[in-house]
C-alpha cells in the first residue's frame, strides 16, 4: 500500500468511528431516521477502506506481471543474440563462396586450410 493510500485508509477509518460515536450519542434523542442516516452515513467510508485495499493488490498484481516480462524480455534478447551470432558467423561462409574463396575469416570453424604440401 503506497503512502497515500495508508493516509485515506486511515482517515477513512477515522471518520467511520466519529460517525459511529455520532449515531450511537443521537440514539434516542433525536428522530429515528436522522439516527439510522448517520449509521448508513457510517458505512461509507467502509467501501473507501475497500476500494483502497482492492488498488494496492492491483498495483502488487501489475508489478509481478512487469517484473515477469522483464524476466521474459531477457530471454527474448539473449534468443535474438545467439541466433544474430549464428547469422553473423553463417556471414562470412557466405561471403567466401561469393568471393571465389578469397576473403574467409581466419577465426571460422568452417574454414578449410589450404596447405602447400601437395
Amino acid at each position: 500500500m503506497s503512502r497515500g493510500s495508508r493516509t485515506l485508509t486511515v482517515l477513512y477509518v477515522a471518520v467511520a468511528l466519529w460517525l459511529s460515536f455520532c449515531t450511537v450519542r443521537t440514539w434516542g434523542a433525536v428522530p429515528a431516521w436522522t439516527t439510522l442516516a448517520m449509521a448508513v452515513a457510517a458505512l461509507a467510508p467502509v467501501m473507501g477502506i475497500v476500494r483502497e485495499t482492492v488498488i494496492a493488490d492491483e498495483r502488487r498484481a501489475v508489478a509481478v506481471l512487469r517484473e515477469r516480462e522483464g524476466r521474459r524480455a531477457a530471454w527474448r534478447d539473449a534468443a535474438v543474440a545467439a541466433l544474430a551470432r549464428a547469422e553473423v558467423e553463417a556471414a562470412c561462409c557466405e561471403r567466401w563462396w561469393t568471393s571465389c574463396a578469397t576473403e574467409h575469416d581466419p577465426g571460422c570453424a568452417h574454414r578449410t586450410s589450404w596447405g602447400s604440401t601437395a
